[in-house]
């Protein structure tokens, strides 16, 4: 019987569509159609991106600066006083040294008080015992677009409101007002500084008008008691929205140039922040005064942005325009850099309306 072969006709293939066996690449011309489309994207995407975080940045600013504002109002209520800016001693032997700013005073109000707790008021803020405490990093004290921070330094963005000045011992006169860049104030306009009486005319003395003019002072620890004034919560006869309790300095704070620099010192020109002299020639006399000069040259509102650390004791910030402030009654609010310098020296003023009747009538 004979097999049958099968046979099995050759296989076809079929060949691959045009599509397949050509691949095609794209064109220089896309190449660059596709990379100026992206970096146009990116480019109007970096603005929105850092708009973004400026505004958190400045949220945070905000929040914390209400934190230390609240802290500072509780510090009052507790004490039934506003705490000193900054304590000195008498300047004798037993008495001399320089002790701590206002914000040893707040720190159990703000979520420090196991550092207020290890802190001994009885010795300067650079003893061996605080020293050390001196130098803890609170991130609350400190705004994030303050590009002088130096991690670990005791930082500090937030100062208080001190008026026209601070107090200080003057040619062997202690407790003498005096203005942060005019030296000697003759608030009074009579010709004579560091007063504390008058010739009997019923005119207020340099010191009585400096006590109206702001809301914070350097006092005495230790020593005899050679300045001592303070103001309460019912002595805010302006009105406690009225009057401004604290603002933002990115000139205040730790400076490499000075280590004992940091937020327990008590120098009035890292503690406070001050309107500028409205008096020529720091004489408030007849035809003197001009409240535009509050807010002008060196000393206006973000004036001193670009000046050392410590040279600057008025508002300064990085915020377009102006700068956070802090209110006696919680509130925060934005303070336009071209506020007008009679109203800006106003708000500096607890007491403004006392004014009336003498030479610095706001």
């Amino acid at each position: 019987m004979k097999s049958k072969r099968c046979f099995t006709a050759p296989m076809t293939i079929a060949p691959f569509p045009e599509t397949f066996r050509r691949r095609r690449g794209y064109t220089i011309i896309e190449l660059l159609v596709v990379t100026a489309v992206i970096s146009i994207l990116i480019a109007l995407a970096l603005p929105a991106v850092q708009s973004a975080r400026n505004s958190a940045r400045q949220l945070q600013c905000l929040n914390n600066m209400r934190n230390v504002s609240l802290g500072l109002l509780q510090a009052t209520d507790s004490a039934n006083r506003f705490p000193a800016c900054g304590y000195f001693g008498d300047g004798t032997s037993t008495g001399g040294g320089s002790f701590r700013s206002w914000v040893v005073a707040v720190l159990p109000f703000i979520d420090q008080a196991n550092l207020y707790n290890q802190w001994d008021v009885e010795k300067n803020y650079n003893d061996p015992t605080n020293a050390p405490l001196a130098k803890t990093y609170i991130p609350v004290l400190t705004c994030p677009d303050d590009i002088s921070e130096v991690p670990g330094e005791g930082n500090l963005t937030y100062v208080v409101s001190s008026g026209i000045g601070f107090s200080a011992q003057i040619g062997g006169i202690h407790d003498c007002p005096v203005g942060p860049s005019s030296g000697k104030l003759d608030l009074n306009g009579n010709g004579i500084t560091c007063n504390s009486s008058t010739s009997g005319d019923g005119t207020p003395s340099d010191r009585e008008l400096f006590f109206q003019m702001g809301l914070f002072f350097n006092e005495t620890w230790k020593g005899e008691i050679r300045a001592k004034r303070h103001h309460t919560m019912a002595s805010i006869t302006d009105g406690a929205s009225n009057t401004m309790l604290i603002s933002e300095n990115i000139r205040t704070g730790y400076d490499p140039d000075r280590p004992t620099s940091n937020w327990a010192s008590p120098n009035p020109y890292l503690t406070s922040f001050y309107i500028g002299n409205p008096c020529q020639s720091s004489s408030c006399s007849a035809g003197n005064v001009d409240y535009n000069r509050s807010n002008s040259g060196s000393s206006a509102i973000n004036a001193g942005i670009n000046q050392p650390e410590g040279s600057a004791p008025f508002p300064n910030s990085l915020h377009e325009g102006g700068v956070n402030v802090g209110y006696c009654d919680g509130h925060i609010q934005f303070l336009s850099a071209n506020i007008d310098g009679k109203v800006y020296a106003a708000l500096a003023s607890p007491q403004g309306q006392a004014l009336n009747g003498t030479l610095l009538k706001q």
